[in-house]
């Protein structure tokens, strides 16, 4: 009789034993967010601030391992420039570039903080570019970590 309720309350036990395990801690780690600030219109040849917010919850996060802008002209990102960035306040962090011809950029600001890593990708078009000299930027965000894995480490 005994080994009949045995089998009967195994299920239950371990139905039990995934719910708690899914859940951890019961802490769920917030993500972590990363808002640009740059204009996405520049002036050809001019100072750009490459500008970002990083965010944990309702906090700024002061603390982060590491941000790198990386910039590229629409289809070329072969050539991409790494800019590291620098904490100035509240969670911000900035760097400074120009452009040198008309044309659609990218900007892509790699950021790993908490041990999490965030890599938001925002346009910025420089000067008033013929729409048919610009190309379609096809590239995978891969191609931007490559280039990262000389700088992890900072």
């Amino acid at each position: 009789m005994m080994k009949k309720f045995m089998w009967l309350g195994l299920p239950f036990l371990l139905l039990a034993g995934c719910g708690t395990d899914a859940a951890g801690t019961g802490e769920q780690i917030e993500e972590v967010m990363v808002e640009f600030n740059t204009e996405q219109q520049a002036a050809v040849a001019e100072e750009v601030v490459l500008s970002v917010s990083v965010t944990q919850g309702d906090e700024a996060v002061e603390d982060a391992d590491e941000v790198v802008y990386e910039v590229w002209e629409s289809g070329d990102r072969d050539n991409s420039e790494m800019i590291p960035a620098e904490h100035k306040e509240d969670g911000v962090y900035e760097a400074e570039t120009s452009f040198e011809e008309e044309g659609l950029y990218y900007m892509q600001a790699h950021t790993t903080a908490r041990s999490l890593h965030v890599m938001p990708k925002q346009e910025v078009t420089v000067g008033n570019p013929d729409p048919d000299s610009i190309v379609p930027d096809d590239s995978e965000d891969s191609q931007g970590m490559d280039k990262m894995e000389g700088h992890s480490g900072h």
